[in-house]
Parts: C-alpha cells; structure tokens; sequence
C-alpha cells in the first residue's frame, strides 16, 4: 500500500480511499483534519465519521473562540483578553503590566498542547 496523502479543505483523497477500500466508518483523530472539516467531508458524501464538525472544532481550534463561548455561556474560566497582531503588541504588554498576577499567553490555534508561554516578566 501507498501512504495516503491528506489535504484540505476538500479531502478528495480521503473520500476515494474511503469508496475504494468501502471503508464505513472513519475516527478522525488529527486535530488539524478535524479544524479543516475532514468530518464534514466525510459526512457530506455518505460515509459514517466520529468526530466533531469543523464548527464544533472550533472550540479546541481557537482559543480566542473558547474563550468568548466560555463567557457568554457563564461557564468558569479564567479571565482573558485578547490580542492579534502586531499593532496590538502594545496593549497586550500594557494588560499584562495591569495583572496584579502572573498571566499564561496562550497562541489561538492548534498548537498540539504547546501554545502556552508562562513568561517571567513583560520583556
């Protein structure tokens, strides 16, 4: 056999290896296939998937969009601000000046469990 090449957002590839082999239920593990809507695809043409939709996905594929779910569903989390780019470096480093406590920068994304950065001071 072949290794199998997957791309996104179409995942042609997938759907016909799946139809080849008449594979009939796929468990989409990657993170980053789940993000790119693998399920929908899958879903889309017949074929029986575990895993989330691209929208459920969101929630681990965002941090930002967590968040924002988190607060306006009342559920518990920590307090968050959010920053992107490099015009918002400033009031990033101003926020984090104004914590009367440590605070975890966090990358919005997938980061295979490492986007997290506990820095000992603002520079």
């Amino acid at each position: 056999r072949q290794p199998l090449e997957i791309k996104g957002p179409h995942f042609i590839e997938v759907v016909d290896f799946c139809k080849q082999e008449s594979i009939e239920l796929v468990v989409v593990g990657p993170e980053q296939m789940l993000a790119e809507g693998l399920a929908d695809v899958l879903s889309s043409k017949g074929i029986q998937v575990f895993g989330p939709s691209q929208a459920a996905a969101e929630i681990e594929s965002s941090k930002a969009y967590a968040k924002a779910f988190m607060q306006r569903h009342s559920i518990p989390t920590a307090e968050y601000k959010s920053f992107k780019g490099k015009e918002s470096l400033q009031g990033a480093l101003e926020y984090i000046d104004s914590r009367p406590y440590d605070v975890v920068v966090k990358a919005s994304g997938l980061a295979a469990g490492k986007g997290v950065i506990v820095p000992n001071n603002s520079e």
